[in-house]
């Protein structure tokens, strides 16, 4: 109850002072339109990696997935260096998730942003259709009060993203 209590006060003192939550954990400042989803000062980083963009792991234990691929580099240090030093990639694991896998992973790291997924984004981004594939988990969101569904998109309420991890849990594969 203290951890939601406080957090309810960072949004609202956030929100106070100019900044617009994006996402369960990340403020930004908007200049620009009244009407937004996105602030304009978003991470764009940050944005690309919940839209299941393709992004680069830089330094030990960092993770990165680019054309489909995951990779896992070397945690520890001294021997991620010791990898640079001879010019060698320092990757510890790679992986290639199969295409549901990766779409569940790309849902619920999409639904960690307040405005969740517009069905045709997803299904862009994915091939997949979020109101078949996970019709179930999305509909028990609602009945908990945690989702809205509406013909266009799926998103978390206020109270779904306080629990956004155990939400997202639903939709791994």
């Amino acid at each position: 109850d203290l951890a939601c209590d406080m957090f309810e006060e960072l949004v609202t003192f956030a929100g106070e002072r100019g900044f617009h939550q994006y996402e369960v954990a990340n403020f930004a400042r908007h200049s620009g339109g009244e009407s937004f989803e996105i602030p304009s000062e978003a991470c764009r980083h940050n944005i690309n990696y919940w839209r299941g963009g393709d992004y680069h792991g830089l330094g030990p234990s960092a993770t990165g997935y680019v054309g489909g691929i995951r990779t896992t580099n070397i945690a520890n240090t001294q021997r991620y260096c010791e990898h640079l030093e001879r010019n060698e990639r320092a990757i510890d694991h790679t992986e290639q998730l199969p295409p549901l896998q990766r779409a569940g992973e790309t849902a619920a790291f999409g639904l960690r942003m307040n405005a969740g997924w517009l069905f045709a984004e997803f299904q862009k981004t994915t091939g997949r259709d979020l109101r078949t594939e996970w019709s179930e988990p999305m509909q028990a969101l609602v009945e908990q009060g945690n989702g809205v569904l509406e013909k266009e998109y799926f998103r978390l309420t206020a109270k779904g993203l306080r629990f956004a991890d155990v939400a997202a849990a639903e939709f791994l594969r």
